[in-house]
């Protein structure tokens, strides 16, 4: 199972939302997710390694470097998103309805968390 708390702001709102089930079939974007993030994830590290041991790095892995810290820290936030509403079909758990109901504060730990649900996981901040 997994669930959302979704704050409204036209309404002042929070609205709670749960899917008992998700289709296993659910599992390969989730696993494509997780791969895609990982990947980047490892390039930018073995970068940064290779600038800590050399001091610099040629123009192409410099572009490459700063590409991927974007990437790693904001890029992830829209495919993750998609990804949330793909597991509710639900009609009121859009992208727009998650970017607009998410505190800030705990947004990205709140998508993760519902990832992590989804495969079986379990949670610290499941909240209800």
């Amino acid at each position: 199972m997994i669930s959302i708390k979704l704050y409204n702001p036209k309404t002042g709102d929070t609205n709670y939302y749960e899917q008992k089930k998700v289709p296993f079939g659910k599992i390969k974007k989730i696993i494509e997710f997780n791969k895609a993030q990982a990947t980047k994830e490892t390039e930018l590290d073995l970068l940064q390694r290779k600038l800590e041991e050399n001091g610099s790095l040629t123009k192409t892995e410099e572009t490459k470097y700063l590409n991927l810290q974007t990437e790693v820290e904001f890029g992830m936030v829209d495919p993750m998103v998609e990804l949330v509403v793909d597991l509710f079909n639900h009609p009121k758990v859009t992208k727009e309805a998650i970017y607009d109901g998410l505190d800030l504060s705990d947004g990205i730990q709140g998508l993760s968390d519902i990832l992590t649900q989804a495969m079986g996981g379990k949670t610290d901040s499941v909240k209800k």
